[in-house]
């Protein structure tokens, strides 16, 4: 079984959640509060058949950890808006997000990469600001 037309829709679907792959290279910035839990993304492969079983998704891997903090996986159903002929609907999908380490405040960064069969996707980066809760 040949899963490149898998991975190449993977890839367009990381693509077009994050950014395009020319914007891989800068970093994403993100804010949150001291001891507050960040989202950094959403990986979603909704099916072409209108279902809400979740197509493949690839794999993240951490390229660089993060300094003060630490980066996890939780299993999240969103709404997904109505296209085209298939109607809103929730599906399960994967988020990754950054929780800093307790009482840390300035500046994170993380490198994720993605995996899928027989490829890898662009890169991501993420610089962090993570804030007093007093600052604005």
């Amino acid at each position: 079984m040949n899963y490149r037309p898998i991975s190449v829709l993977l890839a367009v679907a990381i693509i077009a959640l994050f950014g395009t792959a020319s914007k891989a290279d800068a970093p994403k910035e993100v804010r949150t509060e001291k001891n507050k839990t960040v989202v950094l993304g959403n990986l979603l492969s909704a099916p072409n058949n209108c279902g809400t079983n979740p197509g493949p998704v690839p794999v993240p891997k951490l390229r660089e950890k993060p300094s003060h903090g630490a980066v996890g996986l939780q299993i999240v159903t969103p709404d997904v808006a109505a296209i085209n002929a298939c109607p809103a609907r929730k599906i399960p999908s994967i988020a990754l997000f950054y929780t800093p380490d307790r009482d840390f405040v300035g500046k994170d960064s993380v490198q994720v990469e993605f995996e899928t069969s027989d490829n890898k996707t662009p890169g991501l980066s993420f610089l962090i600001t993570v804030r007093a809760a007093d600052e604005k």
